[in-house]
């Protein structure tokens, strides 16, 4: 357990890492060179998009192996592509965007192979997938820092020594004892319309997340609540989940999602929403990963090709004409609609989702 719980916040540290290195390259190093437009759509699809082929070929990779065995790949291919982060930094968008691909879709799976039973994934997703929007957040505030070369200097010895962490954790004979025993030889089911639903969830999640602006967030403290908000949102969706179930977590979550943009004209009710809008988060990687149990990073990859979807009306400026509080409330209703059903029909086939 206690190993368990170094290496989920080994990862978690490297994410919050990982994505303010991105943001501080992006936003200190190649914005205002030529073509930032196009910098911008070439990184989120490395980072995004081709989260998915390099899901399968880490899949492809772990076929077969012990849950042991899944970590310590899934850890090496988080170390590579934080180190290709560092090097993309220096060299072009590409190489960044695919480092941080290639973190995410090690760490999410590594993550999930760590997990000491299935009831506790949920969680870890959760707390794992938290810290990127604190990262990606004080990353563009550091990359305009005077002292913005001594902070990617620290920055880059921290990241390179949790990663020695993460290598380092996957020795030793202890190891096999506390990993992997929540029966990783299950058969995945067939439902199909879970995966849908989820990936539709996150191309709305998504969209929703860019499209809305608060005619309020104009200052720095509110920004820094806002992340905030983003963060703890998704790190209590995974522990609420555990706690009630995913059906009732998903049913409050969203109702008051709901609610609160249509109140987002005042900055309270906004921050909630956007804490309760982020809850579904590691709920669908959670529902996600339960389709392809022995498919982790095509089920991180998926999702993350979703988000990706979701962006491009809002970079394309071809967004819905309407109000920022309809765009927030429908889009958690939609989510919530897509999501009660597929889990009361999982629920029902299976009994262990809902309860």
């Amino acid at each position: 357990m206690r190993k368990e719980r170094a290496v989920l916040g080994v990862f978690s540290c490297m994410h919050f890492l990982v994505d303010a290195a991105c943001a501080f390259a992006m936003y200190g190093v190649f914005r205002g060179r030529d073509a930032w437009y196009w910098h911008i759509f070439l990184y989120d699809f490395c980072a995004f998009a081709l989260q998915m082929p390099l899901g399968v070929v880490l899949d492809g990779i772990c076929r077969g192996k012990s849950a042991v065995e899944k970590y310590r790949c899934s850890a090496g291919i988080a170390v590579l592509g934080a180190v290709l982060t560092l090097a993309g930094g220096f060299t072009h968008v590409i190489v960044l965007g695919i480092g941080n691909a290639l973190f995410h879709v090690g760490g999410g799976a590594g993550t999930i192979w760590s997990s000491e039973e299935e009831r506790s994934v949920c969680t870890r997703l959760g707390v794992f997938v938290a810290p990127g929007a604190l990262g990606l957040f004080l990353g563009n505030v550091w990359s305009q820092s005077a002292v913005r070369g001594w902070i990617a200097l620290a920055g880059a010895l921290a990241l390179l020594c949790f990663g020695g962490m993460l290598l380092w954790l996957g020795r030793g004979e202890g190891f096999g004892s506390c990993f992997g025993r929540f029966g990783e030889n299950r058969s995945a089911s067939k439902g199909g319309m879970v995966v849908v639903c989820c990936f539709l969830v996150v191309v709305l999640r998504s969209y929703v997340g860019m499209a809305v602006v608060f005619p309020w967030k104009n200052t720095v403290f509110l920004g820094v609540v806002c992340t905030a908000a983003v963060a703890g949102g998704k790190a209590a969706g995974g522990f609420l989940s555990d706690r009630i179930g995913i059906y009732r977590a998903v049913t409050v979550s969203l109702v008051f999602a709901a609610l609160m943009y249509g109140l987002g004209s005042f900055w309270g009710a906004g921050i909630l929403a956007l804490l309760f809008f982020n809850m579904t988060m590691p709920l669908t990687l959670f529902l996600m990963w339960k389709e392809m149990r022995e498919q982790p990073g095509l089920a991180f990859g998926v999702l993350t090709f979703a988000l990706f979807l979701g962006f491009l009306p809002v970079y394309f400026q071809n967004v819905l004409p309407m109000d920022y509080r309809l765009t927030g409330s429908l889009g958690s209703l939609l989510s919530l609609v897509m999501l009660m059903g597929v889990i009361r029909r999982k629920g029902a086939a299976d009994g262990s989702v809902s309860d």
